[in-house]
């Protein structure tokens, strides 16, 4: 006997139970349009709450199913408060927003759909839709017809495959083949001491080692010194080392700098290493006619690591590596494609013969709406906005007593301290560390909003990440009302 559980298993390519299927749809979009709609009222970090009975002990699979409107009240009752609401107009912790809502239910679509970017027999239209927008960004990071780029599952995805290129072009073409062998030295890459810990993912995983990620220091500009970068370069060849990477960036993980792209990419030139930038988050303000000259020196990279899942709310994950030359993929890390038609001409490409990856979702088609549906200006306009304001926020943290900026910001991103009263900051740098969590806490707790306490130079800071299109000036003000009241309760 067939069940009304049984009739809503799958959808049926018949139609047989499309409006019972379509019920439990609404039922799940009801679901998800109130959480999204109430996230302002609910804290970006849920209070300490109780982990649910389900999730207690062992955990054992259903054996003959449940009804799916009981777990959707499960989820409502017992998942979703205790999750993060990065949807509140006040969390600021990280760099993570609420997703658009074209996006969010592109989502479900892309589900429904369930092609594989792997070969374009398994994927078809969102084949040509990813090659066709990625080859309108190389486009806008100023790179010709000759470039190519590739959706990836998230920033350390794209940093490890622009190093894995650059490893088998520049440092070892025999590598592909070979493996590491070269009896001329062992490889290095060079970056900043503020890039992402992804490089050094990068370094263990193609054979290089930790060893062979060079971390250039930084000065009070918080970016690197091109000429210390340079002398770090000839120091490296006179000790027997081979550098064939140097890595810019173009928005630091915690204080969002943009390094002195035009010149470390000279540098590269000059050497002969392979230039990599990470614009994972910076990349975006290329939408920005008023902006985007801050990303200058980007178009004489050999990669750039982009993520539209970011700055531009489409739902993660969503993230992008490109290429100046995309010719370079075929000899360096493409693996043919066995279990299909082969691709590789220009209108059919196998894109999984490129990526780290084989499977991958339809990433595409979520980033293609939400471009579509917000438009390129509007976001631009966005954008500006929330550099604006991390300007002004920045300059009132410089004006008040009790406070301290790290960091000038170059994008949306300001990094401070709270100086709690009595407090000598330079004299006690671990007293200070734990006024820092103490204040994150009580921020948290007060519910106007949520600041990040990341790690910078060995000692803790308050991040504000402003990227929530309705996080204004009076909520950044009560922030850090919020802030300085935690800081006095901090020394009491």
């Amino acid at each position: 006997m067939t069940t009304a559980r049984d009739r809503l298993r799958f959808i049926e390519p018949d139609g047989s139970n499309l409006d019972e299927v379509r019920q439990l749809g609404y039922r799940f979009i009801d679901l998800l349009v109130e959480a999204a709609a109430k996230a302002g009222s609910h804290p970006p970090v849920p209070e300490e709450l109780p982990v649910p009975d389900l999730l207690r002990g062992p955990y054992t699979p259903s054996l003959e199913g449940r009804d799916p409107y009981e777990l959707i009240e499960i989820v409502r009752t017992e998942i979703l408060d205790r999750t993060l609401n990065p949807a509140h107009p006040g969390y600021v912790g990280h760099m993570d927003s609420l997703a658009s809502a074209v996006g969010i239910f592109s989502d479900a679509l892309i589900s429904a759909c369930n092609n594989n970017m792997l070969s374009y027999e398994m994927s078809l239209v969102f084949t040509a839709m990813e090659d066709r927008l990625l080859r309108w960004a190389t486009g806008a990071f100023g790179w010709g017809d000759a470039a190519r780029g590739l959706l990836v599952s998230g920033g350390t995805l794209a940093n490890i495959q622009a190093i894995w290129v650059a490893r088998n072009h520049v440092g070892d073409r025999g590598a592909a083949r070979e493996g590491l062998a070269s009896p001329e030295g062992r490889l290095v890459l060079l970056a900043s001491e503020h890039a992402h810990y992804s490089f050094l993912k990068a370094a263990n995983l193609l054979g290089i080692g930790r060893r062979g990620a060079v971390l250039v220091q930084s000065g009070d500009s918080h970016r690197i010194d091109p000429r210390v970068l340079e002398e770090v370069i000839l120091r490296a060849r006179g000790e027997g080392l081979r550098p064939f990477c140097v890595v810019g960036v173009a928005g630091t993980t915690v204080t969002g700098t943009i390094e002195p792209l035009d010149e470390i990419g000279a540098i590269a030139r000059r050497h002969g290493l392979w230039f990599h930038v990470d614009a994972a988050y910076g990349g975006s303000l290329i939408l920005s006619k008023k902006l985007r000259s801050r990303l200058r020196g980007c178009e004489t990279a050999d990669s750039i690591t982009w993520n539209p899942q970011k700055w531009l709310y489409v739902p993660k994950t969503c993230a992008s590596i490109l290429f100046r030359d995309g010719q370079i993929l075929e000899t360096t890390v493409r693996e043919p494609f066995l279990y299909g038609r082969e691709g590789g001409d220009d209108s059919h490409p196998n894109l999984g013969e490129y990526t780290i990856q084989g499977t991958r979702r339809v990433d595409v088609l979520k980033l293609w709406l939400t471009l579509e549906h917000l438009g390129t200006d509007y976001m631009a306009r966005l954008i500006e906005t929330q550099v604006e304001a991390a300007s002004r926020l920045a300059d009132r943290i410089e004006a008040t007593p009790g406070l301290e900026l790290i960091a000038r910001p170059n994008l949306n991103i300001v990094c401070f301290r709270a100086i709690p009263p009595g407090i000598d900051p330079t004299a006690d740098p671990g007293l200070m560390d734990e006024a820092q969590s103490a204040v994150q806490l009580e921020v948290a707790r007060r519910g106007h909003g949520w600041l990040s306490m990341p790690l910078y130079r060995g000692r803790r800071v308050l991040r504000a990440v402003i990227l929530h299109p309705r996080c204004d000036d009076s909520l950044l003000d009560l922030l850090l009302k919020d802030v300085l009241a935690a800081s006095r309760e901090a020394r009491a």
